[in-house]
């Protein structure tokens, strides 16, 4: 639907895979019934790949990026040393060709590939502009600078021995990262941790010359090893990447070029695609979503998704803070077969289990059900009865939402049972920033898991304090960590599952809904891949056009 500006902080984002030794099978096939692709294409074809985002990125900064928009164009641009399969769901190797983990779990030796470029671009001049294990010690420390300036994502490779006290300033360098030869990378941990694979895949190595030499045009002139070199970027109008002639995997790119399409409305976005102007719809207009299933049913394509959307509550201040009877009497006064199946046309799966898709281990709890009658009871509890002496609350939401109709309906639903609403729509670019504000108590929100796995929603929203809504309960945290560590995955989703519970005893949100991996796709369009992390994961390199 239109308004799909969802964040992803690890969506996604997230923010989003040979396989090694420790990696759970099960894992494996539930990620690969996932996934979408037209079939392979067995031709080289060129040609420009028109993209459309709902929003200019914030900026394309590698170290920094939270926003799907952002990291839809640095996915291109960056690679991580292990990645996902498009065709199984696993994890691959990217720029480590194999990996190798020792018997107890802690250490991960990591053989490069040889002959890997950073992009040639002007104002930028290599000493050797091949990848070097140096280059990713570079890498790592700053992602986990602890200057949020630099980095807003240490979280990423945290368990690494070291990190911490790295990333507190306490250490001038990461202990448990070496390079063993410039073609060998070793990283050790501080325990075993059954998700670090899967965080690689957000960690880039980036070139130091072009950090240093860019300076602050760093962030708008991004300089990778991937498939797509940057080549310009007009705000408000497009991005465009041109193929990376000296790519290390032959045969790809098969694009000549991306054009990413600044087209906030999905209307317009529409139109274009009518037009052949553009290759993919990926925001649906609101009111059109199930005639557009049939009248394009042959370019139409589904997946169940990972993106969880939720309203959430400042934890630290405001009315809902140490108010729990007044979070409770907003989850159960939302109608949301209502809001997703009505008037949203299907477009999301309600959100009738707890915070966790309910593709993922430990998501089968039961969530808070529609019920305004006990709505009202919890109101008077909070101290509201019928909502007498409860101010308005300004509930937030970005702008590339606007159109769609469930936030009426969310104020109309909470009117009736007594909480007054106002409406407040914040432009897509500075959103994310400020929710983060102590004076917003309530705001639209959501979060992309990249696997199937409960971390990637507990780690990132409710573990530290590290949401906007600012949650925090110790023993959730002492759960999350004690969890991440544990190998065996029946003995770690049992205790997801506890954690489940507790929060949504906390009530630290309200979850709307999950995520339909939707898009038309132009028939001849081949090898675009849907993820169930969402669209932003599509490996652009395997696109080909096909007229």
């Amino acid at each position: 639907m239109a308004g799909s500006v969802n964040r992803r902080h690890a969506q996604g984002a997230p923010h989003l895979h040979a396989c090694p030794r420790r990696r759970s099978a099960a894992l494996l096939v539930a990620c690969s019934l996932l996934l979408f692709a037209l079939t392979f294409a067995p031709a080289r074809a060129a040609g420009d790949f028109r993209y459309p985002i709902a929003a200019d990125p914030e900026h394309l900064n590698p170290f920094r990026s939270t926003t799907v928009a952002t990291r839809t164009v640095l996915i291109q641009v960056y690679e991580p040393l292990v990645t996902f399969d498009p065709q199984t769901g696993g994890l691959k190797p990217e720029l480590a060709e194999r990996w190798e983990v020792s018997e107890d779990g802690l250490t991960y030796t990591f053989h490069l590939r040889k002959g890997v470029r950073f992009h040639q671009v002007p104002g930028v001049v290599y000493d050797d502009p091949e990848v070097t294990a140096e280059d990713w010690i570079w890498s790592f420390e700053m992602f986990l600078s602890g200057d949020t300036a630099i980095s807003e994502h240490p979280e990423y490779l945290e368990a690494v021995k070291g990190a911490r006290a790295f990333t507190a300033g306490e250490a001038d360098r990461v202990e448990g990262v070496r390079a063993l030869d410039p073609y060998t990378l070793e990283v050790t941990l501080e325990e075993p941790n059954h998700r670090f694979l899967f965080d690689l895949i957000n960690v880039y190595v980036v070139p130091r010359e072009a950090y240093e030499q860019l300076g602050s045009r760093f962030s708008q002139v991004p300089v990778g090893t991937g498939p797509f070199l940057f080549h310009e970027w007009l705000r408000d109008d497009h991005i465009t990447l041109v193929k990376n002639p000296d790519y290390w995997e032959p045969g790809l790119p098969k694009l000549d070029s991306i054009t990413y399409v600044n087209v906030p409305d999905a209307t317009t976005q529409l139109f274009q695609y009518r037009q052949d102007a553009l290759h993919v719809l990926l925001d649906f207009p609101t009111g059109q979503v199930a005639a557009l299933r049939q009248e394009f049913a042959d370019e139409y394509v589904e997946i169940p998704g990972l993106n969880l959307r939720y309203l959430g509550f400042k934890w630290t201040s405001g009315p809902f803070k140490d108010n729990r009877a007044l979070r409770l009497a907003v989850a159960h006064a939302l109608d949301q077969e209502t809001i997703w199946n009505v008037l949203m046309e299907g477009a999301r799966f309600p959100a009738h289990q707890g915070v966790l898709p309910p593709a993922m281990p430990a998501a089968d709890v039961e969530g808070y059900r529609y019920d305004p009658e006990l709505a009202r009871q919890y109101l008077a509890e909070a101290g509201y009865p019928n909502g007498q002496g409860l101010e308005p609350i300004t509930y937030y939401y970005f702008a590339s939402a606007a159109a769609e109709p469930y936030h009426a309906a969310i104020q109309a639903m909470l009117a009736e049972v007594g909480i007054p609403i106002v409406l407040r729509s914040e432009d897509n670019t500075t959103y994310w920033t400020r929710v983060g504000d102590d004076d917003v108590h309530l705001f639209l929100s959501g979060w992309s898991a990249d696997f199937l796995d409960p971390s990637e929603v507990f780690n990132y929203l409710f573990y530290q304090g590290r949401d906007d809504t600012n949650y925090s309960n110790p023993e959730v945290d002492a759960l999350i960590a004690r969890a991440t560590a544990i190998t065996d995955d029946a003995e770690r989703n049992a205790l997801y599952r506890q954690i489940h519970q507790m929060i949504l005893e906390d009530v630290p949100m309200v979850p709307l809904s999950y995520s339909k991996v939707m898009a038309l796709v132009k028939p001849y369009v081949k090898d675009f891949f849907l993820s169930p992390a969402g669209a932003y994961r599509v490996p652009m390199k395997y696109v080909a056009l096909e007229r």
